[in-house]
């Protein structure tokens, strides 16, 4: 059987070529949440089709047959054309082209006709002399564009592209503007990624031994940065958020620390320890209150309770509050649900009781302090 040989395009051309030679980019930023090095074909679908809605394209496909509009960006590698731009349309085309490849994606493949399937053959690539070529582009489209990364793949791009010609004078501000977005965005992003890199590196945490297998909320970190408790912890000084982003930001001598906020961040399958943020607002917020607080932070060290060690740090007047409104907020719902009251059961009103008395004592001594408080202070 004769070997077909490998469709050469001369560099910023379009030319036909066939699937077969096509490959997908493993350092494609939307794999990072993976954490897999030199992933299998197999590997990229599965991420794919958490992260990039690839049902969707694998049903227009099968359904209208393959649009040749938009080339592909490609990258001459061996024998082979890597795929810098369109993995997502690659994973359909190879899903239909061989269904088995769906396996754990959590969805069906759609029949297509012989027709549909001829035009999955050969499609267009426009060549690059490697990915750097094709960069504002692939960032533009996907960090403003109409295809968006999630927080982690846009931080993992601009780092990449920061790293690769800050000597040769681009900046943040430059990259910023290239993407069309804004200056401190972006310095966070690619703060957060050296943050993440680093720890990583060191081997204080991975992104696959988080807690949970969700989706990797990159933004609790890079958010939590912006914060002074989390910042003093981490051993970044103040001037770390207006420079020029560097890698390995946080010092030596706070890398257990570090360790510690991502466990507090992401939690540990490994060691079976859960998260202490639940949610960005206030979760975020609550611990660098703690964090900035030598008791609270010894209490949050030792207990790994963020309800109990920023109990020590927030004020009475604001727990006070935040209770009372909850109190009145659950009383009303009571009172709207009143008539599913089973009169013969005096257990409840025992209960109803109680809280009539409570209430009472609450609204009591609030008068009484009231009525003593100094003049403008009522």
């Amino acid at each position: 059987m004769k070997t077909m040989a490998v469709p050469n395009i001369a560099p910023k051309t379009v030319g036909k070529v066939g699937t077969e030679f096509l490959e997908f980019d493993p350092e494609n930023p939307r794999l990072i949440e993976e954490g897999i090095d030199n992933p299998t074909d197999a590997q990229i679908i599965l991420a794919l089709a958490d992260t990039a809605d690839l049902s969707e394209v694998v049903q227009s496909i099968a359904s209208n047959g393959y649009f040749d509009i938009e080339p592909l960006i490609g990258q001459r590698v061996g024998n082979k054309w890597r795929v810098l731009e369109g993995n997502r349309r690659l994973a359909a085309i190879r899903i239909l082209q061989n269904p088995t490849l769906a396996k754990g994606t959590g969805f069906s493949v759609p029949e297509i006709s012989a027709a549909n399937k001829e035009t999955l053959k050969e499609v267009s690539v426009y060549a690059v002399k490697d990915k750097y070529e094709a960069r504002d582009y692939i960032g533009f489209k996907h960090i403003n564009g109409p295809h968006k990364w999630d927080a982690l793949a846009k931080a993992r791009f601009a780092a990449d592209w920061y790293d690769k010609e800050k000597g040769g004078g681009i900046t943040i501000g430059k990259i910023a503007s290239r993407l069309g977005d804004g200056h401190a965005t972006v310095a966070r992003l690619v703060s957060g990624m050296y943050v993440l890199d680093q720890a990583k590196k060191e081997k204080l945490f991975d992104i696959g031994d988080r807690y949970s297998k969700t989706r990797f909320s990159f933004s609790h970190l890079y958010t939590a940065l912006t914060r002074q408790g989390y910042r003093d912890f981490l051993g970044l000084p103040e001037e770390w958020r207006i420079d020029e982003p560097t890698p390995n930001p946080v010092p030596k001598t706070h890398l257990e620390n570090l360790k510690q906020t991502l466990v507090w961040l992401y939690g540990s399958k490994s060691d079976d320890v859960k998260p202490v943020i639940t949610s960005q607002n206030p979760d975020i917020k609550n611990l660098s209150a703690v964090l900035s607080n030598s008791r609270a932070r010894a209490l949050m060290v030792a207990r790994g309770n963020l309800s109990e060690a920023f109990a020590s740090v927030e004020p009475k007047g604001t727990r006070f509050e935040a209770a009372l409104i909850n109190a009145k907020q659950e009383a009303e719902k009571a009172l709207s649900q009143v008539t599913g009251y089973d009169s013969e059961d005096s257990t409840l009103l025992e209960i109803g009781k109680d809280l009539a008395e409570t209430s009472r004592q609450v609204y009591t001594t609030m008068q009484s302090m009231t009525k003593k408080a100094p003049k403008g202070k009522k």
